[in-house]
């Protein structure tokens, strides 16, 4: 009975989909009936419009660097020094600027920078310095980027008032004897935990 259940049930979801469809079809005026790709305006001039677009610009942009960026690290060895300067420059100049955007994570801009830098100096030892201070510069400005966030989360009441809740659940969970649900004492613990912050930020 069962397997002759699972047999039916698709096949009488499609007859129901069917009877649907030309019940649509019957009573829909032809307008209502044409398919997205029906309605799209796919003439030269409206094509056009789209690729103008500040979304479509910003899109052959990124391809343009990113096809740059490429084609320079492949050839970077073969190039002539003020050649190979003047493009890593350059790439220099769009690292920046997708990396203020957001277009670059910090990650990506380092590996990025990292691999300039040994295409653009060639002793070892120059690029290794060079390396190390582009690190130290990063590491900087998460330290205070990381030192703002603490200064916020110390004047949010929200986060203050978690942070009371949080020592008070460890606490608690450290002290039982057993764990409900059948839960290792760390699942319980970041559980609670989970809860305690929703609670705390909840609208």
């Amino acid at each position: 009975m069962k397997k002759l259940l699972t047999l039916l049930v698709p096949l009488l979801v499609f007859v129901a989909a069917v009877l649907w469809w030309k019940r649509d079809d019957a009573g829909m005026p032809a307008d209502a009936m044409r398919t997205p790709s029906d309605t799209v305006d796919t003439s030269p001039p409206a094509l056009a419009s789209l690729q103008t677009t500040p979304q479509a610009q910003a899109h052959r942009e990124r391809q343009r660097f990113e096809t740059d960026a490429k084609d320079f690290f492949a050839r970077a060895p073969s190039l002539r020094a003020v050649e190979r300067s003047e493009r890593a420059d350059a790439l220099t100049r769009q690292i920046d600027r997708y990396e203020a955007a957001g277009g670059l994570s910090a990650g990506e801009a380092v590996l990025l920078r990292t691999a300039l830098i040994k295409a653009t100096v060639d002793d070892p030892a120059e690029q290794a310095a060079a390396v190390a201070e582009m690190a130290d510069r990063y590491r900087a400005h998460a330290d205070q980027r990381m030192a703002a966030f603490a200064a916020q989360q110390a004047n949010d009441p929200r986060f203050q008032s978690y942070k009371t809740r949080e020592a008070q659940v460890v606490s608690e969970v450290m002290a039982m004897t057993s764990i409900p649900a059948g839960l290792t004492r760390d699942q319980y613990l970041r559980q609670r935990l989970q809860e305690e912050r929703e609670r705390a930020y909840a609208p």
